[in-house]
């Protein structure tokens, strides 16, 4: 499995236990406009930056 995929896996935990199902607040947790939120959800690559951010959000955010 690629980055790319981990992060986007890691992301739809996030969306559906912290945020509701919600891209928009997932969008505003993650400082990345909707449209992006929305790309990565149909296989849009995610840079490296926002797989940064996305594994220290589940870090904080996600109970294991």
């Amino acid at each position: 499995m690629n980055e790319s995929m981990e992060s986007r896996d890691v992301l739809t935990r996030l969306k559906t236990q912290v945020f509701e199902s919600s891209n928009e607040k997932l969008a505003l947790a993650l400082g990345r406009p909707v449209d992006e939120i929305d790309l990565w959800f149909q296989g849009g690559e995610i840079d490296e930056d926002a797989q940064e951010k996305i594994n220290g959000l589940a870090q904080e955010r996600l109970a294991e």
